[in-house]
């Protein structure tokens, strides 16, 4: 759905009691966006956390004296404007990294075998000391690792905002929810004992409808096959 849509449904629901919007043609207007986008893309990274909507798939270069290696944009080689000395991350131009890890999902070898991930059951396996970082206990060089990761949605600038052409991306089915947690953070963010009282109110048919979409299973999880690696070459 564009952006556009997404205001015109606070517009005239939740925050239609609110300044900064209306049941008019005029909506959510231009000097408001910077008091709603916030809120909107703390839900978007909420649902798309709660519900992994999303997972991307990154590569790594291994380098013996290296153990932990992060999922962070300057240690990508398409950034150029770093100076970091060990770009690891193997992105491109075309598909650059671009920082939207939630948290690691599963680790893959070359041969697209899935490692075992923070199972101190096992003698070797990868940990992950941070929600964005892998810890190789062995790392081999000339050796690249598949990283696949919980992605969250695209930063939505504030500048030249454009919410006729800007896309939210997120299952119909999610809707509901994603209203009312924008709007219980737009409520709650008022510091007003009306107003804090309403925020809890919107954020208690946040949880219910976020239950009733789990027991339903309108959003299954995603199901990931790696074998890049092999098809991209690299074996």
């Amino acid at each position: 759905m564009l952006l556009s849509d997404l205001f015109d449904q606070l517009a005239v629901g939740e925050l239609s009691q609110l300044s900064l919007s209306g049941i008019d043609s005029i909506g959510i207007q231009e000097c408001n966006y910077i008091k709603i986008v916030p809120h909107i893309q703390l839900a978007l990274t909420e649902l798309y956390k709660r519900f992994s909507l999303k997972k991307e798939e990154v590569f790594i270069q291994q380098y013996e004296h290296i153990q932990t290696y992060y999922l962070h944009s300057k240690y990508a080689e398409s950034n150029t404007e770093s100076t970091e000395i060990y770009k690891y991350i193997k992105d491109s131009q075309f598909q650059p990294f671009l920082d939207n890890v939630i948290s690691i999902y599963s680790v893959h070898s070359e041969v697209g075998e899935e490692l075992y991930l923070n199972d101190e059951s096992q003698v070797w396996n990868v940990q992950t000391p941070s929600y964005n970082s892998i810890l190789m206990p062995s790392p081999e060089k000339e050796n690249a690792l598949s990283v696949i990761y919980i992605a969250d949605h695209p930063k939505i600038p504030i500048i030249g905002l454009d919410p006729y052409s800007t896309e939210v991306n997120i299952p119909p089915g999610l809707l509901e929810p994603l209203l009312f947690y924008i709007a219980s953070r737009v409520y709650t963010n008022l510091n007003s004992d009306g107003s804090t009282n309403e925020g809890n109110n919107f954020m208690i048919k946040f949880e219910a409808s976020c239950r009733k979409i789990k027991e339903l299973n309108l959003v299954p999880k995603n199901q990931t096959t790696n074998m890049k690696l092999v098809n991209n070459g690299w074996v």
